[in-house]
């Protein structure tokens, strides 16, 4: 019998097509890709779909934190690694390395993913899966974990949402890129031409349903932004940029 891989890679390209107006990889599909990824593995590992479906569970992913030195442009031939770094009943923690042109480092990521049951939409216990431990590896992930976001409620920027068909994803609820594109929508295309996002986090609280009206609260400073998608007082997911010169 085959072990099965404790590492996976994807290999891209990334087409003109796919590029954002700065002629790089978007964060919405960056977030994409991660999620497409860590599927992927989880699938080979016999700990995907298909194992959680039969308990009536799905994977959802909790929170995401990734750190680049430089997106991959257009035409270039990038890849994600994932590992899984550890486990318990309530989450899994996953890591990724990103590389372009085949062996250059530009960034890594840290996801935490938990499970939801499919009729009660609460949160499952994943015991049953204890036996992800023997896919652990000791791989490094150098960036810090996120840490609690918090608005302080002195919001500069509102704006209001109404999510429609296409937001919605195979699990009934707002796709994860989809609050992606609201979070990078809060700046103006002039500020990604100067500026790029060096660490994004973002933590969801909710989920968000089609025909649901949220709004999109922001706080800024120099180089920080912190965005708030909320349901009425209800949180869905709050979102840390930290913004670099290019």
């Amino acid at each position: 019998m085959t072990t099965p891989l404790k590492e996976y890679t994807h290999e891209y390209f990334l087409t003109a097509a796919q590029c954002n107006a700065q002629k790089e990889l978007s964060p919405q599909m960056l977030v994409q890709n991660i999620i497409e990824v860590a599927t992927e593995h989880a699938n080979m590992l016999g700990i995907g779909f298909t194992r959680l479906s039969a308990e009536r569970n799905i994977w959802v992913l909790s929170r995401l934190t990734y750190e680049l030195k430089r997106y991959p442009a257009m035409h270039n031939h990038y890849s994600l690694t994932t590992w899984v770094e550890d486990f318990n009943r309530h989450f899994s923690n996953r890591c990724f390395e990103i590389r372009v042109n085949g062996n250059e480092t530009i960034g890594y990521v840290r996801t935490l993913w938990a499970a939801i049951n499919i009729d009660t939409r609460k949160a499952a216990d994943l015991t049953s899966l204890s036996d992800i431990t023997n896919f652990i590896n000791d791989k490094l992930c150098p960036i810090a974990r996120q840490s609690r976001i918090k608005p302080d409620g002195n919001h500069t920027v509102t704006t209001d949402y109404t999510f429609q068909v296409c937001d919605i994803d195979c699990n009934r609820h707002v796709n994860s890129g989809r609050y992606v594109e609201l979070i990078v929508n809060q700046n103006d295309l002039d500020v990604y031409d100067n500026r790029m996002i060096s660490r994004f986090e973002i933590a969801f609280h909710h989920e968000a349903r089609f025909g649901d009206k949220v709004d999109v609260r922001s706080e800024k400073s120099d180089d920080t932004m912190i965005i708030e998608i909320a349901k009425g007082t209800e949180p869905i997911c709050m979102s840390r940029l930290f913004l670099s010169n290019r």
